[in-house]
């Protein structure tokens, strides 16, 4: 299913260029919105539209933009929700398996504020409640939109840099490569893929240790 989503993407994005920018800020906002980057394959998405950049298909600048501007207003939203509905509502109506990231989010906003905001973007379970968590501690609007805006700068070129690589590469390549330029590029992509395996999750789990005892 989630080749199926990625191809009819990417061959309505080859049909409709002028579209790739606002196409893009929709997938980074559910991508930021909480919960909702749970349900929706918005990673894998981001990649495909990362390897049309990189494939010379589309204007990286709008696209570049509207992933930004997508990322900035989908934490955004979360957190004026946040502090609209109240910690209640939001416990009631969070999925059982966000409960646990979430109130462990609680916590590290509660003693880390800004920079929780900014690193949780960065990490997986909690940039599905960190809007949540920085509207529910009370945390200040001013504060909240600079760790946002900030965070939103970097992760949006991060997302979309892997998939801009592959195209850049495919187009390099060109239509008929050597079997030996393919068993290379081959090797070296699972070469990546083991060592940022290797990395993730001690990486994830030494900045979650990290947050709260600081």
């Amino acid at each position: 299913m989630l080749e199926d989503w990625i191809s009819a993407l990417d061959a309505w994005v080859r049909l409709n260029a002028a579209w790739a920018a606002p196409v893009t800020f929709l997938i980074a906002f559910l991508e930021s919105f909480p919960v909702v980057s749970i349900l929706v394959p918005s990673t894998a998405l981001l990649l495909g539209i990362g390897a049309m950049l990189g494939a010379g298909m589309i204007d990286p600048l709008p696209v570049l933009l509207g992933c930004v501007l997508g990322g900035i207003l989908g934490d955004a939203a979360g957190y004026w929700l946040a502090r609209a509905v109240g910690p209640a509502r939001v416990r009631r109506w969070l999925p059982a398996s966000c409960r646990r990231v979430y109130a462990w989010s609680v916590v590290v906003f509660r003693r880390w504020g800004w920079w929780a905001v900014f690193l949780g973007r960065f990490i997986g379970p909690m940039r599905a409640v960190t809007p949540l968590a920085a509207g529910i501690t009370g945390m200040r609007n001013l504060p909240f939109q600079s760790a946002n805006i900030l965070s939103a700068l970097v992760w949006a070129p991060l997302m979309l840099m892997p998939g801009s690589l592959g195209g850049w590469l495919a187009r390099q390549i060109g239509p008929d490569p050597s079997p030996l330029t393919l068993a290379a590029l081959a090797g070296g992509a699972l070469l990546l893929w083991f060592g940022w395996q290797r990395l993730r999750a001690p990486l994830s789990e030494a900045m979650a240790a990290w947050l709260p005892r600081r």
